[in-house]
């Protein structure tokens, strides 16, 4: 029997929760296999918004039901998440619709009891006329809870920032982020590329950086001409400025130690004219074939890849650079409005175990150096624990290394309510001397 769109979506969704599926991954599986455009938007939608809700979504079922929450059976918790997101967050279904479209996903999934209690509870919740208020009293809880965040992301915000920061950002990371792409610099200048993007039909917003568009009807435009002959990268603004901050001059020797897929490398490439070597490493073979067929599609000439653990300290690479970007593996909490899966597949665990791992490539890259030579530490993420606490320890650890500020600031943080950006870190340091006894 074939599957309906409702159906598709929820076992995307069953996977995502329970068997430790990828949203994004998930969604482009099914837009590999040819569905209807208007089903895939349906999917991609629900599906979505569903796990970036995910926290509001369960409240509202909490209040509602006349069953314990943890007594509800997965796949039918599941089925009640999607329909009350749809009753409250999208408006093109009449409710009514909705309940009986659950209730018959509660026939395939569930018992006679599942059905019945599907079909009480999303009644009642259906005669809200609007959003059910989250009714907490503690603010840290509430807001985790409305917003749907982990609360520990919450909590940091909330106190070290303040009520107000923490309310916006929140809100920005459930909202859908710009498609951002960097124009090429290497193939075109940003005149021509902007003439022949409005001849293909694309409108775009102004970014802060001249060379980074926010295009506004991107559909399609990863099968232009304009994408297949190099003329832009998709790129978020935020990972676009960590290349603009490092600047390397022209000729010189750079190492990109995290490089895949290979966006800032380009970037830097186009930066530094195609000029001097730029070494893009990463320990996955796969991902280094990324690299290479972007910088081939990008004409960049000046790249060479090499397979390289970066946790691993490597001889060859020993005082050979001028530069050296460390984009280190981190929890990638500053992406949530990307990927909100990460909400529910990081904890503060995760993140004080990816601590040890980036300050042992930071350890490493320090060696690949030259003195006088630029560290520029970045994660997509907008931990202390990731950042400033990694940075500290290990000056504490290089007394020869110094902080070379970015905007004024010892680390730089962009954020989606303020830059309009993924959340993300950037340090620089310096290499004063070999060592300082």
């Amino acid at each position: 029997m074939k599957k309906t769109t409702r159906e598709k979506a929820l076992l995307i969704l069953n996977d995502v929760f329970y068997k430790g599926a990828f949203l994004e991954e998930q969604l482009e599986i099914l837009k590999q296999s040819k569905l209807d455009n208007r089903d895939y938007t349906f999917i991609r939608e629900i599906t979505t918004g569903v796990v970036r809700n995910r926290t509001y979504l369960d409240y509202v079922i909490k209040t509602n039901s006349k069953i314990k929450f943890n007594k509800i059976h997965k796949i039918i918790l599941t089925i009640l998440e999607m329909a009350i997101y749809q009753m409250f967050f999208l408006d093109r279904v009449p409710n009514y619709s909705i309940v009986s479209e659950s209730v018959e996903l509660a026939k395939i999934y569930g018992n006679r009891g599942s059905v019945g209690f599907v079909n009480g509870i999303l009644r009642a919740i259906s005669k809200n006329n609007e959003m059910p208020q989250v009714k907490i009293k503690d603010s840290i809880d509430n807001l985790s809870t409305y917003y749907s965040h982990p609360k520990f992301y919450t909590d940091f915000f909330y106190n070290n920032y303040s009520e107000d920061f923490a309310k916006k950002l929140l809100k920005a990371n459930n909202q859908i982020p710009p498609f951002t792409i960097r124009i090429n610099t290497i193939k075109t200048d940003r005149e021509s590329f902007i003439k022949k993007l409005l001849e293909e039909g694309f409108s775009y917003e102004e970014t802060p950086y001249k060379f980074a568009l926010n295009i506004k009807n991107p559909e399609g435009i990863i099968d232009s001409l304009l994408f297949k002959e190099g003329y832009f990268y998709v790129q978020d603004l935020a990972s676009i400025l960590v290349s603009v901050y490092l600047n390397p001059t022209p000729n010189s020797q750079v190492l990109d130690l995290c490089a895949a897929p290979g966006g800032k490398s380009t970037h830097l490439s186009a930066l530094m004219g195609n000029t001097g070597q730029i070494v893009a490493c990463d320990k996955n073979k796969a991902k280094i074939n990324i690299i290479k067929s972007n910088a081939s599609r990008l004409g960049v000439t000046n790249i060479i890849t090499k397979v390289n653990d970066a946790q691993v300290n490597n001889d060859n690479f020993v005082n050979k650079f001028d530069y050296c970007l460390v984009d280190a593996p981190c929890s990638a909490i500053g992406l949530y409005r990307k990927k909100p899966d990460i909400k529910w597949n990081k904890d503060i665990a995760d993140i004080k175990q990816l601590s040890e791992i980036q300050l042992e490539i930071l350890e490493n890259a320090k060696n690949y150096i030259k003195t006088g030579g630029i560290l520029l530490y970045s994660t997509c993420s907008v931990s202390k624990i990731e950042n400033e606490d990694v940075i500290t320890q290990f000056l504490k650890n290089n007394s020869n290394f110094v902080i070379k500020k970015i905007e004024n600031k010892d680390t730089y943080k962009m954020f989606p309510h303020i830059n309009n950006s993924d959340g993300f870190s950037m340090t620089m340091l310096v290499k004063n001397s070999q060592r300082l006894s």
